[in-house]
């Protein structure tokens, strides 16, 4: 699964039993859902949600008139961390408790778009994951962020693939690099993208043109503006003083 589902969901009424390759928050809307996970059985009801991990086979039941709000999350590899965050069964908090409202009378009166989907998601993920005795998740998310943008270095990548890619949104991806960079995602990346140009200039073999192309730039042009207008150089200048220095040095 590629998104985020977000559903007020009822059951039959009869045990149900199956598993499915992506994680799941179940959280009580009203009624009891009666939940066996394999390794560990419990109930979703009052102030407990229960997690289901990727891949585990589980058995449930509730009454047909009960309802519960079920999130299925995307199946992606920075997913798997939940396993380690979020137990089995966890308190519900008055903010979750909030947020369940919310969502179930969204969902009563319409279908909650992608946006609410991911925000909703976000912020309830945030408020159950408790914290891990590991780097500062915000941290985390920058640490991604930048091995992303250093893999796909000459792709034409978005702010929202790099969110994606570090597990987080656009909004929250901005403030993490503001507090651990006191810079922003997109500044990262042309500062990323210079450098590697610049080392690239090193080698006389490359033309200025093709090192345009692997840093990530459009074109010459495009290398040649973002120089100038972040370092007050030319790609050309800069390949002249790297090589002076290594003539003086041979």
């Amino acid at each position: 699964m590629n998104e985020t589902v977000v559903e007020i969901r009822r059951y039959s009424g009869e045990i149900e039993r199956h598993q499915h390759d992506y994680p799941q928050v179940i959280l009580p809307v009203s009624g009891t859902l009666e939940i066996d996970l394999g390794h560990r059985s419990g109930r979703v009801s009052g102030d407990i949600g229960a997690f289901v991990s990727a891949g585990c086979q589980h058995a449930f039941y509730a009454k047909r008139t009960d309802s519960f709000v079920v999130l299925d999350l995307p199946s992606r590899p920075t997913m798997r961390e939940l396993d380690e965050d979020i137990p089995a069964f966890f308190p519900i908090s008055g903010e979750v408790h909030g947020l369940i409202d919310y969502m179930a009378a969204l969902a009563a009166s319409q279908e909650p778009s992608a946006l609410h989907r991911n925000a909703w998601s976000t912020l309830l993920l945030d408020r159950i994951a408790p914290p891990r005795d590991r780097p500062d998740r915000t941290e985390l998310a920058v640490r991604r962020a930048t091995a992303f943008m250093e893999r796909k270095l000459a792709d034409p990548i978005r702010i929202a693939d790099i969110a994606e890619a570090a597990g987080t949104s656009p909004t929250r991806l901005h403030e993490a690099f503001i507090r651990v960079c006191a810079t922003t995602p997109h500044a990262h990346l042309v500062a990323i993208r210079l450098d590697a140009a610049e080392r690239m200039l090193a080698d006389p073999r490359l033309s200025i043109a093709d090192i345009a192309i692997f840093s990530g730039h459009s074109d010459q042009s495009a290398l040649t503006r973002a120089m100038r207008r972040e370092r007050n150089s030319t790609p050309a200048e800069v390949r002249r003083n790297l090589l002076r220095k290594t003539e003086g040095k041979a």
